[in-house]
C-alpha cells in the first residue's frame, strides 16, 4: 500500500473537507481548513493514498493539531471509511510524532469519544495513556470524552 504523509495544501482541502463531514457531526467548514493553512500555531498532516497505476493521490485521512509552547494539541484526526483499518491512523500519528519530537514537544494529546474503542485502542497502542475525562464534552450525541496523553520526554 504506497502511501505519503505529508502536510496539508489546499489541493488537499476539499477532500479533508469531505472527509472531515463524513467522520464528525460537528464537521469543521472548507474556509476552516483554509485558515488553518495561514495559523502558523497549526499543522494538518494528510495521508495519501498512491496509486501507480492511475497515477494519482486520494487523501485518505488526515490529522489537524496545534503547537503551542511545546506541547501537540490533536484536533482532529480522521480516515476515510474505504481506507480505515489500513494503518493510515497509526502513519499520521508516527509521522506526527516525528514532527513533535523534532519541535521537541514534551506531548500529545487528545480528546476521543468515549464509545470509540476502535481509536481509543490505537492510540494505547501508540503508547498514549488515558489521563482525564471530560464530563459531556460532545455533542450530537453528548457523550463524555477520554483525554490521552503521549509524553515524549
Amino acid at each position: 500500500m504506497p502511501v505519503k504523509y505529508k502536510p496539508m495544501s489546499k489541493q488537499h482541502i476539499k477532500a479533508v473537507s469531505q472527509i472531515e463531514r463524513e467522520c464528525f457531526s460537528n464537521a469543521w467548514s472548507e474556509n476552516a481548513f483554509y485558515q488553518e493553512l495561514e495559523n502558523p500555531m497549526s499543522l494538518t498532516l494528510v495521508a495519501l493514498h498512491i496509486n501507480d497505476v492511475l497515477s494519482n493521490e486520494t487523501v485518505a485521512g488526515f490529522v489537524n493539531v496545534r503547537i503551542v509552547a511545546g506541547e501537540v494539541y490533536i484536533n482532529n484526526i480522521a480516515v476515510s471509511q474505504p481506507f480505515r483499518r489500513m494503518g493510515y491512523g497509526k502513519g499520521l500519528l508516527l509521522s506526527l510524532e516525528d514532527i513533535a519530537r523534532s519541535e521537541n514537544a514534551s506531548f500529545i494529546t487528545l480528546e476521543v469519544r468515549e464509545s470509540n474503542f476502535p481509536a481509543i485502542s490505537l492510540y494505547a497502542s501508540l503508547g498514549y495513556k488515558t489521563v482525564g475525562k471530560r464530563k459531556g464534552f460532545y455533542r450530537d450525541p453528548v457523550e463524555n470524552a477520554v483525554l490521552m496523553t503521549k509524553y515524549l520526554i
